[in-house]
């Protein structure tokens, strides 16, 4: 049997309901203590208290679903609110609609709690990822999800410098389907590491190479994404696994939350304003010419980005206080605040954007008139976050909290958290297993995406993304079961002399 189990429900996490009002009382009396008003701290309570019964009743940490939302909350409400405390703001500063805001916040929460209280539980009978079964399939797997999905990241990237036109080609909806390898080349790496070791490492060569083909991407593009998804994907393949961090794995931990929110963090959204369209060796040059450049511009770097955020409401900054530049880009409670605020008055746009970021996935071929981007502009036009005067900044992020209120007002702000984002939830825990890589490979996208999405991008992921890996998962998964390894011959030989040890009639049980 496999040394490593995959996690279970006693390893969850799930806070008790003793500790979760405990703690939603406590941020209540520090906020009321920094001066923010009373009707902003009860509403703050309340969905803190929401958000934590959501999380116990979707498994907590054990669920591709639990890890999901853990990502959404943080991003939308709880570091926002830890933050203001540790900072002694007052919460219901940076807001354009504080309470109006809040409010919307915990009516949203309130009714993804009924609605995952209701439909949670549902799993539907729909196709499942063909996933590795001897040590030696994984090994070949290795081998071909890191030699196509490299190539293919790189081509996506290339084409999306190129511009949209190149973006919409049919070169680039193959590099979407292949550069899902890259992350599932570096589960199975660390799968195959923590069980071969029996559960004493996690890291080793294997694992290397497609997490720095990834940071190598996000250094092209200046995207953070490229340094934090290899440390997320680490992260949730290890602790599934059951894989046991010692004191040096978290000196690792703060080490590198250290260095992103100092260092990678300001500095790629400094050198954003330099990206241009040209092609991928021309901006990988450009950009080890500023890396190079960097440590004697450092001061330069700092202030420009504090101008661009610190006493900027238009900007979406949710904290006044320098050096929390990145630190707003993790406290989505400031954007939405400004979507909500615009559509305050009466105004609400209905399904445009979801249209929008549907029909935006839809390919040339079925609809030539399709939009070649999703909704984010059209949003950032209507929140004012849209701009070009403010260097490397575009539009700000939102939530799907913001996005249902600003679609239908109530309405939307109640359906779409009790009906429609459980569906998407109930989708991905019905199609994988999140101890099995590919399985992996969806938590972690699911969560990496979850946290900042509007309703239609909602959607798309629960259709596309699934669609996706299971595609994949069956091409590769159909080519290595004709790939003899010596691992599984030696296994199948085992097996035959087992069973002809066998008294007749009798069968044994598969060798793990």
């Amino acid at each position: 049997m496999d040394t490593i189990q995959s996690i279970d429900m006693a390893r969850a996490h799930k806070i008790p309901l003793i500790l979760l009002f405990a703690i939603a009382l406590l941020v209540a009396a520090g906020e009321l203590a920094t001066g923010t008003n009373l009707y902003f701290v009860a509403m703050v309570a309340t969905a803190l208290a929401a958000a934590g019964i959501i999380y116990n009743l979707l498994g907590g940490l054990s669920t591709i679903s639990g890890i999901a939302f853990s990502v959404f909350a943080l991003n939308g409400l709880i570091i926002g609110q830890f933050a203001k405390l540790f900072l002694f703001e007052r919460a219901d500063q940076g807001l354009l609609v504080p309470n109006l805001t809040i409010t919307v916040y915990t009516v949203f929460y309130l009714s993804l709690m009924v609605g995952v209280f209701l439909f949670g539980w549902i799993r539907l009978r729909l196709p499942r990822p063909v996933e590795p079964v001897t040590s030696g399939q994984s090994k070949v797997l290795y081998v071909i999800s890191l030699g196509l999905g490299l190539p293919a990241t790189i081509l996506f990237t290339s084409l999306n410098l190129a511009g949209p036109d190149a973006a919409q080609s049919s070169a680039h909806g193959l590099a979407v389907l292949l550069r899902n390898l890259l992350p599932f080349s570096l589960v199975i790496a660390l799968d195959h590491r923590i069980r071969s070791t029996e559960g004493r490492h996690s890291f080793g060569w294997m694992a290397l190479w497609p997490v720095l083909g990834m940071a190598f991407m996000g250094f092209v593009t200046a995207g953070r994404g490229g340094f934090a998804t290899p440390a997320l994907i680490i992260l949730v393949t290890c602790y599934i696994r059951g894989y046991r961090l010692r004191r040096r794995h978290y000196a690792a931990i703060a080490a590198t939350i250290f260095v992103f929110f100092v260092f990678i963090s300001p500095y790629y959204l400094y050198v954003r304003q330099f990206r241009g369209s040209g092609s991928f060796r021309e901006e990988a040059s450009k950009m080890f010419g500023h890396l190079l450049a960097a440590p004697g511009q450092w001061s330069a770097i700092r202030t420009a980005i504090s101008a661009t955020t610190v006493q900027n409401e238009r900007a979406g900054s949710y904290f006044s206080r320098p050096g929390t530049e990145t630190l707003n880009r993790f406290a989505l409670i400031a954007p939405d605040s400004a979507l909500i605020n615009a559509c305050s008055t009466g105004f609400h746009y209905g399904f445009k954007s979801v249209k929008m970021d549907v029909l935006s996935q839809v390919p040339h071929f079925l609809f030539k008139d399709k939009p070649d981007f999703g909704s984010d502009a059209y949003l950032g036009q209507i929140d004012g976050l849209e701009h070009a005067d403010i260097e490397g900044t575009t539009f700000s992020t939102i939530t799907s909290v913001a996005d249902a209120y600003g679609a239908f007002g109530w309405l939307s702000a109640i359906l779409f958290p009790m009906v429609g984002m459980p569906f998407v939830l109930v989708v991905f825990e019905s199609m994988f297993d999140i101890s099995r890589p590919w399985g992996t490979v969806a938590a972690v996208t699911l969560a990496f995406e979850f946290g900042a999405m509007t309703m239609g991008s909602n959607i798309v992921l629960m259709t596309k993304t699934p669609l996706q890996l299971i595609l994949v998962s069956w091409v590769l998964g159909g080519i290595v079961r004709y790939i003899p390894v010596r691992g599984d011959r030696s296994r199948n030989r085992r097996q035959r002399n087992l069973i002809s040890q066998l008294p007749a009639g009798e069968l044994a049980d598969p060798v793990s």
